[in-house]
């Protein structure tokens, strides 16, 4: 049975058992307070902490097996190019079918990849040109996953807090790379100290990864669907083409959301290829072994999980300042990981890499989402995913190629400079459209409080200030 909620209206918060604690805590969990949000939100958790074990036995996996820096750009290309074509298309879908229903089908089919992987490592029969097939698969299916995910999360809460939620969806997100990858490369050495097989630690993170589908599957399945927020449908819809330049057109006329992708496919393609750079990093570098991978990757997701948390208690947060002050600090300390020669000088550079980012990624997440209106969501989101997932085949690339030609140390300064060289245009470009127009919201409020009627929401697409 659905909790109740004030007044009778299911799109307003449940006041949390922290009601009695610190108002700031409050505040900071409100989008938690909506049921189907919690349900959405824990499995979440569950569902990317397997994730994040097979983010990072993959790499890992392709390196033992005898693979090469560009290999593992390879994987990247092949895990996240389908989304540079069809996350397009995935979010004309999104905007014309049940979000909730087309989420569990994705969510089965990932799990059968990830059961599939699982039974070629435990087998032993493995090999490189097998991993590329399977992420290949997995990027078939992320491309029209990941839309559907953006697009749901906002569907399931108030829009007076829908900057909270996306916070949130990061602090899950963040949360689940502090634990997935600690745990994985505990597991993986734990595997090759105990079976003395490079691969054994690796068949059981892939293990977990299948069980733990079960947790976000589960809380979809339990979702009260006429608590979903419902948009009105056209009677007939466009042609898909014509949808497409729609909303591609709207991403292009609005420049709070045109700058904003362009700095994430920036960052995206140049700067954040910490899954590509990481493994040659900590084996030819710092000279490390599977654990330290792992903990050198959990030191990213605590700062990143740092970052979420800064933002989800902020009452209201200026995204200009916030998007590129994080990019360049982001892209000063990559230089300082380049420099590192032991875990123990690269972890706080690492952290701070991780907090830096999150400002930023999540700002731009914010920042797009209270600049479209409801019936481009889809759509736009997916403009989101295609330049933050397509952009990595591209850098990974990219990083593997420079990485094997001059060093992982010189990877790391060639994409703070571009990433830097990506910021100066983005800056510009926001500048000039401040000048000669409109630029859109640029105050995002997170104040969890519902906003009195007025005509300013039309005015607001996510009744963001």
């Amino acid at each position: 049975m659905p909790d109740q909620h004030p007044g009778g209206r299911f799109d307003q918060p449940r006041p949390l058992p922290l009601r009695a604690a610190v108002g700031g805590l409050k505040r900071g969990f409100a989008a938690l307070g909506v049921r189907n949000y919690r349900l959405y939100w824990t499995g979440q958790v569950v569902s990317l902490i397997g994730t994040w074990m097979q983010q990072v036995s993959l790499p890992w996996l392709v390196l033992v097996l005898g693979g090469s820096g560009l290999q593992l750009g390879f994987v990247a290309v092949l895990q996240f190019g389908p989304a540079m074509v069809l996350a397009p298309f995935g979010g004309v879908l999104a905007d014309r079918i049940d979000k909730r229903r087309a989420l569990i089908a994705s969510q089965v089919a990932a799990a059968g990849q990830a059961f599939i992987l699982f039974l070629l490592t435990f087998t032993g029969v493995v090999e490189i040109w097998m991993v590329f097939v399977m992420a290949f698969v997995l990027g078939l299916v992320n491309a029209v996953d990941m839309p559907l995910r953006q697009a749901l999360a906002a569907d399931l809460v108030p829009r007076h807090i829908l900057a909270n939620a996306i916070a949130l969806n990061s602090m899950a997100f963040n949360s689940a790379r502090i634990v997935g990858p600690a745990l994985a490369g505990m597991i993986i050495a734990a595997g090759t100290a105990m079976t003395g097989s490079a691969t054994a630690g690796v068949a059981a993170n892939l293990a977990i990864n299948v069980l733990t589908y079960t947790g976000v599957l589960t809380g979809l399945l339990r979702m009260n669907p006429r608590e979903i927020r419902q948009h009105e449908r056209p009677e007939r819809h466009p042609p898909v083409l014509h949808s497409l330049r729609e909303g591609f057109g709207y991403a292009l006329r609005t420049p709070m959301v045109l700058w904003p992708l362009v700095l994430l496919a920036g960052i995206a393609a140049f700067g954040f290829n910490f899954q590509i750079l990481l493994p040659l990093f900590t084996r030819e570098v710092l000279d490390l072994g599977a654990d330290g991978y792992g903990a050198l990757f959990a030191a990213l997701g605590i700062g990143s999980l740092s970052g979420s948390l800064t933002l989800a208690f902020m009452r209201q947060r200026r995204a200009i300042p916030i998007m590129l002050i994080g990019g360049t600090v982001f892209a000063g300390l990559l230089i300082g990981i380049s420099a590192s020669r032991s875990a123990w000088m690269a972890a706080p550079f690492i952290v701070g890499a991780g907090y830096s980012s999150m400002l930023m990624i999540n700002t731009i997440n914010a920042t797009v989402q209270a600049n479209v209106t409801d019936a481009l969501r889809g759509r736009v989101m997916a403009l989101y995913v295609t330049v933050f997932a397509g952009s990595a085949p591209l850098g990974g690339l990219f990083a593997g190629a420079v990485a094997e030609a001059f060093g992982t140390p010189l990877a790391f300064v060639a994409g703070s400079i571009l990433s830097l060289a990506v910021l100066g245009i983005v800056a510009y470009g926001m500048r000039r459209a401040a000048r000669t127009g409109e630029l859109g919201v640029t105050l995002i409020d997170s104040s969890s409080r519902a906003p009195a009627p007025s005509g300013s929401e039309a005015r607001s697409p996510s009744a963001a200030r």
